[in-house]
């Protein structure tokens, strides 16, 4: 029984990805680091910058006049 379907229809390029890898990148480091030094400051510090990396999703996109906000 399938409850749900996957919608395969092209959506267009994210103009926020490279953000978001960045984003990700810098938190994922910041939390190891703070893991790996028992920094408490720098695990808080990698949760902050990985919700703002999630949060950039909600961002509305570009009107289409083909400008990367990612660059």
């Amino acid at each position: 029984m399938l409850l749900f379907r996957v919608d395969r229809s092209r959506r267009g390029g994210d103009p926020y990805l490279k953000w978001k890898v960045r984003l990700f990148a810098v938190g994922a480091t910041l939390g190891l680091a703070g893991i790996f030094l028992d920094i408490r400051g720098l695990i808080w510090a990698a949760i902050v910058v990985l919700v703002v990396g999630f949060l950039v999703r909600f961002l509305p996109h570009a009107s289409g006049d083909g400008q990367d906000p990612g660059e």
